[in-house]
């Protein structure tokens, strides 16, 4: 029967395996013995010793593309937990670097080890390239998802000129799930908990579900925030064979997918149609309160099932 050394709280000194899998750990300072299921423990561990890791995989974030209230979530949210007194979150956020995003105002500088990676939707493929830039104010940096083919043009989700939604819609959408995903591989980053919002994003669950035997995002989980947006974006039959996607996507607004392949949804406004979820709506320090309620909750889940 194996040991393991701990220093939790300065009391408990060591960890034992017993046969029936509880543990035992001894308090040195009670002279006793605490029996606690597995689970338990690795969450009481977990929440002494190491941060939650919660990646955003954002739509827009504000101040660089704010159309939506996700946008400010993911300004705010990020920034409220991460300064916590109790420092038990660490965040990272990724956005597309959408054509709308000045690189020059916003201080954008590419990141050569992140980049290079060849990302394929379907028949085509381009290279992905990664900036970074902080944002302003606050200590905390965004990573840009680029790509000459699906962001280089004046628009979210349509042409802010003539007001055309661009038909390639779901292939960005998949472009910038796998470049996110990618990204997280070579930072070396294992999310607990992935927060995808908007339209852009809503393919994330559904690729960190399918990454069977993927250690970075086995036990995973994710929340999905839809954003209110002036059309409906629908993945079609023809869309999902030709990108390897399940068929029973097709017919599906992206939003639709996001909510239904997540495992939670939190709402940043009043969206319509969708299940029953998170309220991210109302003062600042309520949205906060409620979001890491769910990242807690979701966390404690990962545990238990790990």
């Amino acid at each position: 029967m194996g040991t393991t050394q701990l220093g939790l709280r300065g009391r408990f000194s060591y960890i034992c395996s017993l046969p029936d899998r509880a543990l035992v750990c001894h308090d040195l300072g009670r002279g006793c013995r605490l029996k606690a299921s597995r689970a338990i423990l690795r969450t009481e561990f977990k929440a002494l010793n190491a941060p939650m890791k919660v990646l955003y995989i954002a739509g827009e974030v504000s101040p660089f593309s704010e159309t939506t209230a996700a946008a400010h979530l993911v300004r705010l949210i990020p920034n409220a937990i991460q300064e916590s007194e109790t420092g038990d979150y660490e965040v990272r956020i990724m956005m597309p670097r959408y054509g709308v995003v000045s690189e020059r105002r916003n201080r954008l500088h590419e990141v050569i080890r992140l980049s290079g990676a060849e990302i394929t939707v379907g028949e085509d493929q381009d290279i992905l390239k990664v900036k970074v830039a902080s944002i302003p104010g606050i200590r905390l940096q965004v990573y840009f998802m680029d790509s000459l083919l699906y962001f280089k043009r004046k628009g979210l989700h349509k042409d802010r000129k003539d007001g055309k939604v661009f038909e390639d819609n779901p292939a960005r959408a998949l472009f910038y799930a796998q470049a996110a995903l990618s990204t997280a591989h070579k930072l070396g980053w294992s999310p607990d908990v992935i927060h995808a919002t908007g339209w852009i994003a809503a393919l994330v669950p559904t690729l960190a579900r399918a990454a069977d035997g993927d250690a970075l995002f086995t036990d995973t989980k994710c929340v999905y925030t839809p954003d209110t947006v002036d059309t409906k974006i629908v993945l079609s039959a023809k869309e999902a064979k030709t990108f390897g996607l399940p068929s029973d996507l097709a017919g599906k607004t992206l939003q639709q997918i996001g909510m239904e392949t997540a495992d939670a949804v939190a709402y940043a406004d009043d969206f319509k149609g969708g299940p029953e979820g998170t309220s991210l709506i109302g003062e600042e320090e309520e949205i906060v309160a409620r979001a890491m309620e769910l990242y807690n909750s979701l966390a404690e889940q990962r545990e238990l099932a790990a």
